[in-house]
């Protein structure tokens, strides 16, 4: 099967996303419904592409293509000492750092994806339900794409 830039992007991030935290479940490109994840399972995270996709045309024939993909992540905040808004905190300042620009890219003022895409960036609003009521917390995360 031929990777286009599309599946390259998506497994680029999924490595990115992969050592951003210490998963007990490894990144999937399969979203799976809260209730068929054990919480012993948790914290889970997942890559949704299910979002938006647009071309920005401008000089030239090649489009500027934006990718939106959505990280998914599920924690179990059921113990009573659990604070689930602060293992979120921790999450998402973990994706911060692994999608910030580093090495080559930090000149460049972009994360590029180990230079497999022009950048990938947190974008939009993320949101946060800690899971105070039931115990089941959960992050989604918007990530753009820029297609090289």
């Amino acid at each position: 099967m031929n990777t286009g830039p599309r599946n390259a992007a998506v497994a680029a991030l999924q490595q990115v996303v992969a050592q951003a935290y210490a998963w007990k479940s490894p990144p999937s490109r399969r979203l799976r419904l809260f209730a068929d994840v054990p919480p012993a399972h948790r914290p889970a995270v997942f890559l949704h592409e299910g979002g938006d996709e647009s071309y920005a045309w401008q000089s030239g024939i090649v489009p500027r293509r934006t990718i939106e993909v959505k990280i998914f992540v599920y924690i179990d905040a059921k113990h009573h000492r659990t604070i689930g808004a602060a293992q979120l905190n921790d999450i998402m300042d973990a994706l911060d750092r692994a999608l910030a620009p580093s090495g080559a890219d930090r000149a460049l003022g972009r994360n590029t994806l180990a230079g497999t895409q022009y950048m990938a960036r947190i974008t939009g609003r993320p949101v946060k339900v800690p899971g105070d009521l039931d115990g089941d917390g959960l992050l989604i995360v918007p990530v753009s794409i820029e297609l090289p």
